[in-house]
């Protein structure tokens, strides 16, 4: 029988409500009940270090995290144990592939490197606002004329489509890119980009590892998106979220409720 020792939530439609709020003191108490039974909570999202932190301040030194589809690795304790980036020449050829499109994306690829983050000028110009909230987002941004300016390992890179176009783009990706990339969607027509063979169960099974837990008999996990696929596969006990996509809905149990009302937190207060 299979004993819970791993709870890892993708955040944004899964742990997040649409407003992209959570029930702190309902997390509070599902988190120190887990960590009185030597457990671990996962934050497993497409997002990056920097947008992640923040939201969980409360929480910081409780958790464990598994940023940018599985790039980046860091234990609760705040050891970097996986970082895992794209070469240069990989995101120039990723840029091809996005100009050769027929249609232009929502706004510009944005790049997370390791030390900061990146636009090309000539995107930054398709959507003007994004631009500036990004720029605001985050401090570190830098505008550069091309890829070849980028002088470190590109975590993930990150593009937005109109839905009905998605698909499109994500198969002229990795027809392209072959081996050289991970491409996956979280949905609503976004589309990350990281290095081959990383996805969050990569990222699940570098934590595992490093706590002595196997995933088939430890993890419970919760998802929304296609870029959760993996890590609900790998799980002992996966939960597809009401929300969420119909592929995932179709193969894995249905957490107790949906985004909006602690989905999440109301089932792993079944599970522990």
């Amino acid at each position: 029988m299979s004993e819970i020792k791993m709870i890892a939530s993708d955040l944004d439609s899964t742990f997040f409500n649409d407003k992209k709020h959570y029930h702190k003191t309902h997390f509070a108490a599902v988190l120190n009940k887990l960590l009185a039974q030597d457990g671990h909570f996962v934050v497993a999202s497409g997002r990056d270090v920097e947008s992640v932190d923040p939201i969980f301040k409360s929480f910081a030194g409780k958790y464990d995290l598994v940023a940018d589809n599985g790039a980046v690795v860091r234990t609760a304790d705040g050891e970097i144990i996986q970082m895992v980036g794209l070469h240069v020449k990989d995101v120039a050829t990723i840029m091809e592939v996005v100009n050769a499109m027929p249609f232009q994306p929502r706004h510009g690829a944005f790049f997370t490197g390791i030390t900061q983050t990146y636009m090309l000028k000539s995107q930054a110009r398709i959507n003007l606002v994004y631009k500036a909230k990004m720029a605001k987002y985050y401090p570190n941004l830098k505008f550069i004329d091309s890829v070849d300016q980028i002088n470190e390992p590109i975590l993930k890179v990150t593009i937005t489509y109109e839905e009905k176009k998605t698909q499109e783009f994500i198969d002229a990706a990795r027809i392209t890119l072959a081996d050289r990339g991970h491409v996956t969607t979280s949905g609503y027509g976004s589309v990350d980009i990281v290095a081959p063979k990383i996805n969050k169960a990569n990222g699940l099974q570098t934590l595992a590892s490093h706590y002595g837990f196997k995933l088939n008999e430890n993890l419970a996990a919760f998802g929304d998106g296609l870029n959760d696929a993996e890590m609900l596969a790998a799980a002992a006990r996966p939960f597809a979220m009401i929300n969420g996509d119909e592929s995932l809905k179709e193969l894995y149990p249905l957490a107790i409720d949906d985004n909006n009302h602690d989905g999440v937190l109301k089932t792993i207060d079944t599970l522990i």
